[in-house]
């Protein structure tokens, strides 16, 4: 008997005809890396190449140089003749970060719209306001300046190499700045450091601010290896000299925040870089005392209890009980008006005519703390938002920070950690400064976004590389 197998034709093995082997076309990476996305953007691969943007980068270098030095100030004060040079670069720039997608780029990161919030709910406050027409000169002023940085930092470079021309530009503020303390600076009846020639750093407290925020920049030049070595070594002079400066200015907040950056510095340093910190440190301790003058000593020296002239010992009680009332008066205003604050910038009128309605003296100054100047005048919404952009920008170079140590980027690395010591010691000095409303937040903030989105893009567009040895050994 048939079975149904046998009924069936017998199965013949498939006949394999061999193709020669064509060869895999090399997978293209994506030129532009999104926050959160690994796609590649059409968009910025044209704008890559735009020759308006890199017109317009140009021009923010030259922006960021002029403002942050004060040389229109200093060139006016010195010669009487207003040069208007902010028009020259401004506009171009402005320009080229709507024109070239560069708003886009920088929104892609939340602390970009943290600080946009802060600064919308700072529109929100101002019809609430005590003097809504000196509010809205302020937020006028903010907008004009101190935002437009946030987009001009975050939106214009796109390629390392140009974060490094940010980071070059931000190192001749520096030496700028520092040439002008040094040829131009006065001290004044304390002895205290000060350039009058200027608004932005007239304040002893606020130049020394100021130096803490562009001097890492030059050490960033000292460390790129791939500079000339008798430019990075220049670069080490005028670190410590500014270092001096800082010092010089006599400000106790700015010495405080300087304790900071060199405990941060020690925290990330390997053990032989911490030896030769601490060597540094020591070194430049010793020699303070004969580099600045007897009363600069005594007003530092007070912050530790150290003991002081008569004279002196009465004006810094005196300065510190002043800035205690104007704590607690920042404190009493923020919870008295939660929302909306007093008005932006007006914490001063308000104080002064509080003060006089009971019967006392105000003292019509400003907070002297950037968070309580912030939470009085716009509200406690404006504080938690600002303070949730520099922790969102600090975090993001952070992370940057720790991927270029573990796939070997020394450059982006080096970058990360010079911008973080800017940031802890500018930051921390303004603990003790009404700079709220300064465009150098912004502009920090905005080159936060940059880097971190140019820094993807650059790491991945080279293998990983010295991984093995990245986290054994620092990067800077």
């Amino acid at each position: 008997m048939l079975t149904s197998k046998a009924l069936l034709p017998e199965a013949k093995p498939p006949v394999v005809v061999s193709q020669p082997a064509v060869p895999k076309a090399p997978v293209s990476r994506p030129l532009i890396v999104l926050a959160g996305s690994e796609t590649t953007s059409i968009k910025d691969r044209e704008e890559l190449q735009n020759p308006i943007r890199k017109i317009a980068l140009f021009a923010g270098l030259a922006f960021l140089v002029v403002r942050f030095s004060a040389l229109s100030e200093l060139l006016q004060y010195y010669t009487g003749i207003k040069f208007y040079l902010l028009y020259l670069f401004a506009p171009l720039a402005i320009l080229g970060v709507f024109v070239t997608g560069g708003v886009g780029r920088t929104l892609r990161h939340n602390s970009s719209k943290y600080l946009l919030a802060f600064f919308a709910w700072m529109v929100l406050a101002t019809p609430f306001s005590t003097w809504r027409g000196d509010s809205v000169a302020l937020i006028t002023d903010y907008g004009r300046v101190g935002i437009i940085m946030l987009f001009v930092t975050g939106g214009l470079a796109m390629r390392w190499e140009e974060i490094r021309q940010v980071f070059s530009a931000m190192a001749v503020v520096a030496v700028a700045n520092l040439a002008a303390a040094h040829f131009l600076g006065r001290f004044d009846n304390e002895g205290r450091l000060t350039i009058s020639a200027t608004s932005n750093m007239g304040n002893s407290n606020d130049l020394g601010a100021e130096l803490l925020l562009v001097a890492p920049f030059l050490l960033f030049v000292a460390l790129d290896h791939a500079r000339n070595k008798l430019l990075r070594f220049s670069m080490l002079p005028f670190v410590l000299y500014g270092l001096v400066l800082v010092l010089g200015t006599a400000s106790r907040g700015c010495m405080i925040a300087l304790l900071f950056v060199f405990f941060f510095a020690l925290m990330r340093a390997s053990p032989r870089q911490r030896i030769a910190a601490l060597v540094i440190g020591v070194v430049l301790g010793a020699s303070v005392p004969f580099l600045l003058t007897g009363g600069v000593l005594n007003r530092l020296g007070s912050v530790f209890g150290g003991q002081q002239d008569t004279s002196e010992t009465a004006e810094s009680a005196e300065s510190s009980a002043a800035r205690m009332y104007l704590l607690k008066q920042s404190l009493r205003y923020t919870f008295q008006h939660p929302l909306f604050g007093v008005g932006p910038g007006q914490f001063p009128n308000y104080e002064g005519g509080q003060s006089r309605a009971e019967g006392k003296q105000g003292q019509w100054k400003v907070t002297h703390n950037f968070m309580t100047q912030i939470s009085s005048e716009c509200g406690i919404p404006a504080l938690v938002l600002m303070l949730s952009s520099l922790v969102s920008a600090m975090m993001l170079v952070g992370r940057t920070y720790k991927q270029a140590r573990t796939r070997g980027f020394t450059d982006i690395a080096n970058a990360c950690f010079c911008y973080q010591l800017s940031m802890i010691g500018y930051v921390g000095s303004i603990v003790f400064l009404a700079q709220a409303y300064h465009p150098y937040l912004p502009t920090m903030i905005g080159l936060a976004i940059a880097m971190s989105l140019v820094a993807k893009q650059h790491m991945s567009a080279y293998p990983i590389r010295n991984s093995m040895n990245a986290r054994a050994q620092p990067s800077y």
